[in-house]
């Protein structure tokens, strides 16, 4: 079998110039089509693999927007012998696909290009002609704003606009290369007034970063308004572009009623807007502001000549909000009226007053900005609440429960406690139960004096009976029963059988000494 395109034996060399345009070429059946290309091939395998079958004098290899292959690309030969070798490998394999090779067909336009002929020469005297091919005209037309600054190098909108200083100037626009981005030494200014442009023009031939400018007036283009068109487009918007930012676009032009962004799924700006006016005199000064810049990017102002979508839900949102936002400004407006005829009355406003009873006349009829007002206090007295309800929560968790705090004062003040029932059945008028004398073993004298001094003070104050059995055997005069009674009490005294609580503290005996000295 034969071998195929690519066979790395049968590769050329590259580097041939041209004796033919693509149209020529195309014309006269020389330049060919070929599809299904492998995708990792690069244009200069495709070309090394095609001129086998002879001299390739261009190729071009058809690319996406990503800038990788779309497999398909035009090969232009110099000879018809190069062609029908390159057709004789049609629907063959090449590196693992199957490609297609046809004989290139001419563009719609070179046909009508051919069928009109040669152009005529350009007039020479009424018209510039420039290096681009464009005709600029040597005296300044009839309405005339805009232009042409040429050889500014790479000069800079602030250079631009402050070489012309001094002249009112709407926007200017810098020519750059699509590819690179290079600055192309061209620029387009547009001004808002005719005098402006005869200002710029005295300035041509001047030197502009170390360049001479040559400057040539930009002829109008005429764009008539349709009939009955009241909306205009506004196309290369940046992506974050806003409904204000739109409207402050059109500052000054009082007849605006809409303004339209067209957004994504993202709620961004799709580049794209439309904007309603009432007045046509408007619709036309809305496109004469065509070039200005919106955020930075210069932006294309034209007529909208096709009908708006209906969409009767999007009109009935769009006219409740319109609504809403218009009586929220009026009700604003008259909150404001009426707290300067207070203030002016010498009166307090009542602007931020808590509604109170049942609601007003305006507030039954809808009073929107007043009811959100309410709201937004009553959100702000339930969260103070529930701030006050978190703050009891955390004292309580700190402080220590009932019950304790009841344990530690019976266990910390017994003796208090004591004291105070002592009071409260002394106030009661209660008898205290008699006191039991001291007695010591061995019955020494000093016991005895005090028994004794303590029986005295009891009987001086009144409140405790003497002892009955030590009195029942003094007065039957026997000692020695005496003697008994003393030690069984002594004895009962050690054993812990005798109430030791009617025993007199010491302080009450001081206390009585006291009593009984006075």
């Amino acid at each position: 079998s034969r071998n195929p395109p690519g066979c790395p034996l049968c590769r050329g060399a590259m580097g041939v110039e041209r004796t033919r345009s693509t149209a020529q070429a195309t014309a006269e059946g020389l330049r060919v089509f070929v599809a299904g290309i492998p995708w990792k091939l690069s244009e200069a395998d495709i070309r090394r693999d095609f001129e086998e079958c002879g001299i390739v004098e261009d190729l071009f290899l058809l690319r996406d927007a990503a800038g990788n292959s779309a497999g398909k690309a035009y090969v232009t030969y110099r000879e018809k012998a190069a062609v029908d070798a390159a057709l004789a490998f049609n629907e063959t394999d090449y590196g693992g696909r199957k490609i297609f090779v046809k004989i290139a067909e001419p563009r719609k336009k070179d046909l009508e290009k051919a069928a009109a002929g040669p152009k005529p020469p350009k007039e020479v005297g009424g018209k510039d002609a420039t290096p681009a091919g464009k005709a600029f005209p040597v005296e300044k037309p009839e309405g005339c704003r805009s232009l042409c600054l040429k050889n500014i190098g790479n000069a800079t909108e602030a250079n631009v606009r402050k070489f012309l200083d001094g002249c009112v100037m709407q926007s200017v626009r810098i020519v750059t290369d699509r590819v690179t981005g290079v600055p192309r030494g061209i620029a387009f200014v547009d001004f808002k007034k005719p005098v402006d442009v005869d200002k710029a023009m005295e300035k041509n031939g001047e030197e502009l970063r170390g360049n001479a400018v040559e400057m040539y007036y930009e002829a109008p283009r005429e764009r008539p308004r349709p009939e009955g068109c009241l909306s205009v487009a506004i196309k290369k918007l940046p992506a974050k572009s806003q409904e204000a930012d739109v409207r402050r676009l059109f500052n000054g032009l009082k007849s605006l009623v809409d303004v339209r962004v067209i957004m994504n799924k993202e709620h961004q700006c799709t580049g794209i807007a439309f904007a309603d006016f009432a007045d046509a005199a408007d619709v036309e000064a809305a496109v004469a502001r065509d070039g200005m810049k919106v955020k930075g990017e210069v932006v294309f102002i034209c007529y909208e000549t096709k009908g708006r979508k209906e969409n009767p839900e999007a009109d009935e949102r769009r006219r409740k909000a319109e609504e809403r936002k218009r009586m929220l400004r009026e009700k604003k407006l008259a909150r404001v009226a009426k707290a300067v005829s207070s203030k002016t009355k010498g009166e307090q406003p009542e602007l931020a007053s808590e509604p109170t009873g049942e609601p007003s006349g305006e507030r039954a009829a809808g009073d929107d900005g007043q009811d959100a007002e309410q709201q937004k206090r009553s959100r702000v007295q339930e969260r103070r609440r529930k701030e006050r309800l978190k703050k009891k929560a955390k004292a309580a968790e700190k402080a220590p429960p009932a019950n304790a705090v009841a344990a530690g004062a019976e266990n910390g003040a017994p003796a208090a406690k004591k004291r105070k029932k002592k009071k409260k059945a002394k106030a009661s008028g209660s008898a205290e139960a008699p006191p039991v004398a001291v007695v010591e073993a061995g019955d020494h004298p000093k016991a005895k004096r005090r028994r004794n001094a303590a029986v005295a003070k009891a009987e001086v104050a009144g409140k405790a009976e003497p002892s009955a059995e030590p009195a029942a055997a003094a007065e039957a005069g026997d000692p020695k029963a005496k003697r008994r009674g003393e030690l069984a009490m002594a004895e009962a005294k050690v054993a812990g059988k005798a109430d030791l609580s009617t025993e007199t503290p010491p302080w009450r005996k001081a206390k009585r000494r006291k009593e009984v000295a006075a």
